[in-house]
């Protein structure tokens, strides 16, 4: 037997990390199982938003710190800082999973009218564990090794100085040497869930293999290259 019944072993998820032509080949022969696909999107919030909470707690309490050395009520409670730290990665992550399934069905639409669409969008949630050990370095390196500077508050500040203070803090905090890296280190991660998305492609929509290659490189110049950029250079 030729074709996609002798891939059938290759449903398992496990096949994702080294075989993902052949893993999405098997599981396009299944029923959707889309409950299942968001488990690793699922994982990916709670894991980013989780750092994004440590990030928040320790840059409150350096400014609890301050505020308290000068004799000065928190501008904020800690939780508010913490919330919206929270909505913020949480409302990032989906908007970004959005895209990257818009860009997915946009380029079926374009290119091969496959009427795939929903696949396509499950594949890309199951792209997400490749994001999954990124993400716990992310969490253990803000966690255990990060601490950001302390905060300096001058004699006598306004409230409105203290709005300009903390936002430059906070800013300086999140370009920290750490932090910078870390979200370099992201680039590359997000280039592996491109790859299987290129993948999903090749599966779902019958792109050849330049065509696979042409969609990841536009992929990865829109997802990777254009925000890389705009960071370094804006």
């Amino acid at each position: 037997m030729t074709g996609y019944g002798t891939d059938a072993r290759f449903g398992a998820l496990r096949h994702l990390w080294f075989s993902p032509v052949r893993c999405f080949r098997a599981r396009l022969e299944r029923s959707p199982r889309h409950a299942a696909a968001l488990t690793p999107l699922a994982a990916y919030l709670a894991l980013t938003s989780a750092a994004m909470l440590v990030v928040s707690a320790k840059t409150s309490d350096m400014a609890a710190a301050a505020f308290d050395q000068a004799g000065l009520p928190p501008l904020f409670p800690a939780w508010v800082n913490g919330g919206i730290a929270l909505v913020s990665s949480v409302a990032t992550g989906c908007f970004l999973f959005a895209l990257w399934a818009l860009a997915a069905v946009v380029l079926d639409m374009l290119f091969a009218q496959s009427g795939r669409g929903r696949r396509l969008v499950e594949f890309t949630a199951l792209s997400y564990w490749s994001q999954l050990p990124y993400a716990v370095v992310w969490l253990g390196m803000v966690a255990w090794w990060w601490h950001p500077e302390p905060l300096r508050l001058p004699p006598g500040v306004t409230t409105v100085e203290l709005m300009d203070i903390l936002r430059t803090y906070q800013e300086e905090s999140a370009n920290a040497s750490m932090l910078s890296t870390l979200r370099l280190t992201a680039s590359y991660s997000w280039c592996w869930l491109v790859a299987l998305q290129a993948a999903a492609l090749r599966v779902v929509s019958g792109f050849t293999a330049g065509g696979a290659w042409a969609a990841g490189v536009s992929l990865a110049t829109l997802f990777v290259g254009a925000p890389y950029a705009f960071e370094a250079f804006w």
